[in-house]
């Protein structure tokens, strides 16, 4: 299980490009032990851009397959969640080679099949 958050603000979304594979994803990553979907996209979040946001609005559970640079697949349930910005200066950490925010209207191409999914949902939501 996985987890990751879309932090919303002014007509954007902070994404980041992630570091095992160049491709822009949201912030997120795999659950530890016991760890709730909720703790999980905080926690991420937080590694991988040094922010913490308030309330969490669940964008959906996306099931997909992904594989590592080693060739491992794995199935993978995610919880998207959105949020909005609290504040503070992200930076890029942990996972995350680069963090940036981008235009809704102007989502990057470089991404997974799964996060084309998130963006999708997060369109349709925003529309």
């Amino acid at each position: 299980m996985g987890a990751g958050v879309a932090i919303l603000h002014a007509g954007t979304v902070l994404l980041i490009r992630r570091g095992d594979n160049a491709l822009w994803d949201v912030p997120g990553g795999g659950a530890d032990a016991g760890e709730s979907p909720e703790d999980t996209a905080r926690r991420e979040l937080y590694e991988e851009t040094g922010l913490s946001v308030g309330a969490l609005r669940s964008l959906g559970l996306f099931p997909h397959r992904h594989t590592y640079p080693d060739g491992t697949v794995v199935v993978w349930e995610t919880h998207v969640f959105t949020a909005a910005f609290a504040g503070g200066v992200p930076r890029a950490s942990d996972d995350a080679a680069q963090v940036r925010w981008w235009p809704l209207s102007t989502l990057p191409g470089d991404v997974s099949n799964a996060t084309r999914a998130y963006f999708a949902a997060l369109t349709a939501v925003r529309a």
